[in-house]
Formats: C-alpha cells, sequence, structure tokens
C-alpha cells in the first residue's frame, strides 16, 4: 500500500492513504483484518480510516436500485388508497427514466396475472406506451380501446397501445377509429351509433381487467390538458378539475367536472369504468400523486403500478 496511518488526515497524505485504505477495501477486495496486517494497526484503526474516507467524500455510496420492487413501500400505499394490490418500483432521474421502470412493472404485472380469454381495456398515455413495449408474453385475451384518438404523437394512441397488446396476445383487436372529443353531443351520438364504434362500446360491460394511466392537471401532467379547445379547457379549470383517466375528467371529490363535455366525448363512461372488476392504473412522478389519490377515492382502480416518488409523495413525504 506503500503508505503508514500518519499525518493529518485532512493533508495530501493524510487523503491519500485513506484513499489507499478504501481502494484495497472496497475495489480490491481485502479483508480490514489484512489491511491492519500491513500497516501494522488494528482493525478498528482501518473501519475509521474507511468511516473518515466516506465522511471527506473521498468514497461515495451509490445503490443501482433502478427497477427494483419496494414491497414495504407498496404495502403501505396499498393500505392508504384502499386498493386491492400495489406494486413500487425504486426508480430514479428524468420522467423517461420513471416510465420505463414503472412500464416494466406493469408489463411484468400483466404477463403474470392476466389468464386466457380475458377481456382487457387500454386507452393511451406516454405510460403506458412504455408498458406495451416492454410487454414479452401474454395469454390469448381480446383487446378493447376504451377511447377514441386525442391529437398529438401517434405512438402513445391507444390505437397504438391496443396493436401492441394485440401484436403479444394473439387474440382479438377492437379498435375505435374516431376522436376522443368532438364539437357537439349530437355529432357524438351519431358516432357511437356507427356499427363498427358501437360493436366495441357493447364490450365495455364485459370487460374483466382495463390498464390505464393516469393525468394530472394540479400540477398540469396530462396529455388531454394539451389538446382541449381553449373554451372546453376554461370550463373544466373554473370547474375544479384536477385528474383525467381514460378521458374522464374529475374534480377534487372524484365526480366528473363537466357532463356536457362527456357527452361528447367517445369513451367508456364514469359509470362503465367503476364497474370493472380489475382497473390498473400505471402512473409514475411525484406530480401525479394528488391525480392518483382522486381517481382511488372515485372507485375508478383497483390497483396501482408506480414508483416510490409518487407513492412518497401519497404517503406525505420524503421519509413517510
Amino acid at each position: 500500500m506503500g503508505a503508514h496511518p500518519s499525518g493529518a488526515p485532512d493533508s495530501e497524505s493524510g487523503r491519500a492513504l485513506l484513499a489507499a485504505v478504501a481502494r484495497a477495501h472496497y475495489l480490491e477486495g481485502r479483508s480490514r483484518v489484512d489491511i491492519a496486517d500491513e500497516l501494522g494497526v488494528s482493525r478498528f484503526k482501518v473501519a475509521r480510516l474507511l468511516a473518515r474516507a466516506t465522511e471527506q467524500g473521498i468514497v461515495t455510496i451509490q445503490i443501482n436500485d433502478q427497477g427494483l420492487p419496494a414491497p414495504d413501500l407498496a404495502g403501505r400505499l396499498r393500505a392508504e388508497l384502499g386498493l386491492d394490490a400495489c406494486r413500487v418500483v425504486r426508480s430514479h432521474g428524468d420522467g423517461d427514466s420513471i416510465r420505463h421502470h414503472v412500464g416494466t412493472a406493469a408489463a411484468g404485472l400483466l404477463s403474470e396475472t392476466l389468464r386466457p380469454d380475458e377481456v382487457l381495456g387500454v386507452a393511451w398515455g406516454r405510460t403506458l406506451t412504455a408498458t406495451t413495449s416492454q410487454l414479452e408474453r401474454l395469454p390469448r385475451l381480446s383487446v378493447v380501446q376504451l377511447t377514441g384518438v386525442i391529437a398529438g404523437d401517434i405512438s402513445s394512441s391507444p390505437i397504438e397501445v391496443a396493436r401492441q397488446v394485440f401484436s403479444h396476445s394473439g387474440g382479438d383487436v377492437h379498435p375505435i377509429f374516431a376522436p376522443l372529443f368532438v364539437p357537439d353531443a349530437k355529432t357524438a351520438e351519431g358516432l357511437r351509433r356507427h356499427p363498427d364504434i358501437r360493436a366495441v362500446m357493447t364490450l365495455f360491460p364485459r370487460l374483466t381487467t382495463a390498464v390505464l394511466s393516469v393525468g394530472s392537471w394540479d400540477p398540469p401532467d396530462s396529455q388531454m390538458r394539451g389538446v382541449l379547445p381553449d373554451e372546453d379547457l376554461a370550463r373544466v379549470v373554473d370547474g375544479g378539475v384536477v385528474a383525467d383517466i381514460a378521458g374522464i375528467l374529475l374534480t377534487g371529490s372524484g365526480a366528473p367536472v363537466d357532463p356536457a363535455l362527456q357527452e361528447r366525448c367517445i369513451t367508456i363512461s364514469y359509470e362503465q369504468l367503476r364497474a370493472v372488476p380489475r382497473v390498473i392504473a400505471v402512473a409514475g412522478g411525484a406530480a401525479k400523486a394528488n391525480a392518483v389519490r382522486v381517481v382511488a377515492r372515485a372507485g375508478l382502480i383497483t390497483e396501482l403500478v408506480t414508483d416510490q416518488t409518487l407513492a412518497l409523495a401519497v404517503l406525505g413525504g420524503p421519509d413517510a
């Protein structure tokens, strides 16, 4: 090691010694006893040198737990939200990183728990896109698109999400080739009467599972917010919208914000979604904590796949 444990710890030679001891122990895998014998000191002295190396920033500790489950946190979150199940994973970094890890966990959950001949409903969202991109296997089942399409990234559209799930299941797929919302209720009713769209919507009461993303309006983290016409946007904001799920806009109490707007939407209804036996929300990031609380309070979801930042935000703080 070429250094004797002498010299002030903050001196250049002292810091060099700390680095040498740390390198021998952490990188070369040598025991404290071996290092102590070489230096002619006790193993307790070596332990103090290693602690000092950490205190002075010569040694830094990084835990690579990206994507790993946090079962204790999941159990507390499930109890807090009153859900049947929660899956929480560790994730750090930007929104894309969080969506990747949460989506991977959701894909694993679907592969593990879906059963043959289920009727699976899907909507849209960047986290759902991340989920479907990580799917590896699914049983044969029917895939039902639950909403019309919003403008924007086609890769995150409900048609693409449904297609991706279908490609892994080999069952039937039932798309809705229509916009999510239209200018008036008469046009919406006409679309609902179209034979192809009516055939899909008649499947809504037969859903056994749905997998959906959650949008937040306060703070804003919702694709739907960006595509509503200004007049509708102003009205729902004045009405107290805080969350959306499957094109359904909700107040803080979990009630629909604007029934007139919902009449203009081609989507599963509030009542139909509440009747689905299993609804899995897939969402990540602390910004969506309040929105997740709202959809859970409304009884619109039964399970949640998320990351630790959202879980901790729901539970009340960074050390909750």
